[in-house]
């Protein structure tokens, strides 16, 4: 991978994780598409063990994501209703992955 690309790949990610993101983009392709397309792939998971990685890499991305959310919605310069929604959804998919990663840690730990 040449320079160039690198660059552009950290500048993405600088630009997502501190807001500077489109709030409609950042919800509706990372949050909605993508965590979709992620949450189908792991629900075709049958082994425990695949499940608990796949689960656990869903969780995983969901908490990063909710975090991109929460930075565009505090930036977000449109109706305050939009931003508001936007981070009551990243609180509570949040908990909730924090939630699944608990318990697959309490499953793991007791077998």
């Amino acid at each position: 991978m040449n320079d160039v690309a690198i660059e552009e790949k950290q500048n993405f990610f600088k630009e997502l994780f501190s807001g500077g993101l489109r709030l409609v983009d950042v919800f509706w392709a990372g949050f909605i598409i993508v965590g979709s397309i992620i949450g189908l792939i792991v629900s075709k998971l049958t082994t425990l063990e695949s499940l608990i990685v796949g689960d656990s890499l869903k969780s995983l991305y969901f908490i990063l994501i909710s975090i991109a959310v929460w930075k565009s919605a505090s930036r977000y310069q449109g109706k305050k209703l939009w931003s508001i929604l936007a981070k009551i959804s990243s609180v509570l998919t949040i908990l909730s992955s924090i939630f699944v990663l608990g318990s697959w840690a309490m499953y793991v730990s007791s077998n």
